[in-house]
């Protein structure tokens, strides 16, 4: 066995929205991004480390040289559970999610409970925990029944106050519950939620107790146990893990307490156990039952200054065949309406950096931290998921390209990215061989946009079926390459764009477009359907942008960046032949979300005309492409809306837009743009 092996958990830490988490109701979440976006994050030793490696973090900048390997590790599991994401790291993969239950639990499961504990319930829905004692605990105190509530994951909670039920009887009934929940029924935990106090007063305490479902199959956890590896799990992780392969459970509290004992243990100085070989395994609970849950931003990212002042007395007690990894287990993003979960990548930081690691991000999977601290503790993997981090081959590849964007202080840093230039020359490649020489003009649609448009030889593909793109899943947005004409010039049409809401790293939004210009395509429109900002613009409107605000990436002096869009010369050749076209700036926002009223009177501040969730991604590779560029947004909504609107709107506006793409190709034959 080679040193020690620390893993700490930042329980619900997520960095960005996976490609499926719109079917969870979690497009745009994105725990770390978004909280460095809502409020000020100084994390000065986890910068050093590599955490903004990993993602875009306001305030937290990538470095040349971190300390760490950085990654962002993905789930092969179905779900966004703690029970799923702790499993999964000590490769266990579950392939179905466990059930949940969003109109409360059934009475075959309520009524045998009822029967066994001597008692009826209170409640049976989901709720936020802080809510449904505010609303129920009342009522509780004079009746003595319990509060049975659950959430949208996979749990079964019931709530007590201290002084009506003792916590030993509230954890027989958490233990009658977790004997009757099985098969179809099998949620994830039962948890007892003790509180005190008064009538709008109540409070949680500390004694919450987990009563997880057994691991279904072998983790890593029962190999090193059957080598005779100590195990000390601080936290709930024994809670999670029913206890299977743990050697030694210590309880704490706060973050502050698990940070504390944690610093205490790697130095040997504590006083509750020793750590002198194994593994050191804990969860920073806080993140996600006390702050996330409760869409608490301040306290999430106080929490996440706590854990960088602890950091460097931890790192310095390390021992020269010490490793560490910080992960999380899902997301639980406090910037959203959402209390909920949210299906997220989580962070990869192991210390100390590989010799043998590029300068590149790790893409991997959650059980691959499992393989590593297994593999340098007991030199094998024991054939379980995931594969160890230190054989350098992630499953999801490097993160090799750096694109640049400006800090606060005006200095440029490189961001890392997924895809470039090499995936760009393979599918352009392809392009070529499947559908042929690449057109002088391509032509981007934005969400239901369709200019009708045909030639005698048309063709389309699918973009799943071209090498590297990946495929958005936005209603009206068909993910086809169609091969046409606009009034007899060859152009293809992109039919629809993935999105950085979806999950895609902002590389793999802008790889079609450095693909077409690898392809030889030299010429692109961009179009967007389009919120009205400006009072005067009606459902139809076209305006030709000639400024983009980016508000996603910040500019040099921290406003938005602004992005010269439609080029003056073509701009002026429509005017000289008589388009009559609007000219406007356009915000570019992140989305899912449509604009507030509050959020369209500040874009009316900046002068934006038009507002949408494109194209400033497509923009900045357009320019880093040397593609001479169109900018057209197509008003299809003003004020509140839905999708569907949007979509209604963009389908009135096709005649619209088919005859200004067609004075758009006329004028860049006139325009003297070269």
């Amino acid at each position: 066995m080679a040193g020690r092996f620390l893993f700490i958990i930042l329980d619900g830490v997520g960095v960005g929205a996976l490609p499926d988490a719109a079917a969870y109701g979690d497009a745009g979440s994105d725990t770390l991004g978004n909280l460095s976006r809502t409020v000020d994050l100084r994390l000065p030793f986890l910068e050093r480390m590599g955490l903004g490696n990993i993602l875009p973090i306001k305030g937290v900048p990538p470095v040349d040289a971190p300390l760490c390997l950085p990654g962002r590790l993905a789930p092969l599991s179905a779900g966004k559970d703690t029970t799923v994401g702790h499993w999964e790291h000590m490769g266990l993969v579950t392939p179905e999610p466990f059930p949940t239950y969003p109109a409360g639990f059934p009475e075959e499961i309520i009524g045998p409970f009822s029967e066994l504990i001597g008692r009826k319930v209170l409640a049976n829905k989901p709720a936020s925990g802080t809510a449904i004692i505010a609303e129920l605990g009342e009522e509780h105190m004079a009746t003595g029944l319990p509060i049975v509530y659950t959430s949208g994951d996979s749990v079964f909670q019931i709530a007590a106050h201290v002084d009506v039920v003792p916590l030993e009887q509230l954890y027989v009934w958490c233990q009658v519950a977790r004997g009757l929940l099985k098969g179809p029924h099998a949620v994830a935990r039962v948890i007892a939620r003790p509180f005190s106090g008064r009538p709008g007063a109540f409070a949680r305490t500390r004694d919450r107790r987990d009563f997880s479902l057994e691991p279904t199959g072998p983790t890593y956890l029962d190999v090193l146990h059957s080598r005779g590896i100590p195990v000390c799990a601080l936290g709930k992780i024994s809670e999670v893990f029913t206890g299977r392969g743990v050697s030694t459970t210590l309880k704490v509290g706060s973050n502050a307490e698990n940070l504390a004992l944690v610093t205490d243990l790697m130095w040997g100085r504590s006083v509750l156990a020793a750590f002198s070989e194994g593994l050191l395994m804990t969860n920073l609970v806080d993140f996600d039952m006390v702050w996330g849950h409760r869409n608490d931003v301040d306290g999430f990212a106080r929490g996440l200054e706590d854990v960088d002042a602890a950091l460097p007395e931890i790192l310095e007690a390390m021992c020269p065949d010490d490793r560490l990894i910080i992960s999380a287990d899902h997301g639980v993003d406090p910037t959203t309406p959402s209390t909920d979960h949210s299906r997220e990548y989580v962070p990869l930081l192991l210390y100390p950096r590989p010799i043998a690691a590029p300068t590149a991000v790790y893409e991997g999977m959650l059980a691959d931290t499992g393989a590593t601290l297994c593999a340098h503790l007991s030199g094998t993997t024991g054939g379980l998921a995931g594969r160890s981090i230190l054989e350098m081959r992630p499953q999801r590849g490097w993160r090799r390209h750096t694109p640049v964007r400006w800090s606060s202080s005006g200095a440029s840093i490189a961001l890392p990215m997924r895809v470039g230039a090499e995936e760009a020359g393979i599918a352009a490649r392809w392009l070529n061989e499947n559908v042929g020489p690449a057109p002088d003009l391509a032509v981007v649609l934005g969400s239901g946009l369709s200019p009708e448009t045909r030639g005698s030889a048309a063709r389309e593909v699918a973009y799943s079926a071209i090498p590297q793109w990946v495929c958005g899943s936005v209603q009206g947005h068909p993910q086809s390459l169609l091969l046409s004409e606009i009034d007899g010039r060859r152009a293809v049409f992109l039919k629809g764009r993935p999105h950085e809401y979806e999950g895609y790293d902002l590389s793999e939004v802008q790889l079609p477009v450095r693909t077409l210009a690898t392809w030889g395509v030299r010429k692109l429109i961009l179009t967007t359907a389009s919120g009205g900002v400006a009072r005067d613009l009606i459902p139809g409107s076209i305006v030709m942008v000639t400024e983009v605000l980016d508000l996603q990436y910040s500019a040099a002096d921290g406003g938005p960046a602004r992005l010269c869009a439609t080029e003056i010369g073509l701009a002026e050749a429509l005017e000289r032949g008589g388009a009559g076209l609007r000219k406007g700036a356009h915000a570019s926002l992140p989305g899912p979300q449509y604009e507030t009223p509050a959020e369209l009177a500040v874009l009316l501040a900046l002068a934006a005309s038009t507002v949408s969730m494109s194209p400033a991604a497509e923009l900045r590779a357009a320019r880093d492409e040397c593609l001479d560029v169109a900018v057209i947004a197509v008003v299809v909504n003003s004020g509140d809306t839905t999708h569907a609107d949007v979509l209604e709107g963009s389908a009135r506006a096709s005649d619209s837009l088919r005859q200004t793409l067609a004075a758009v190709a006329a004028a860049w034959e006139t325009a003297s743009l070269y």
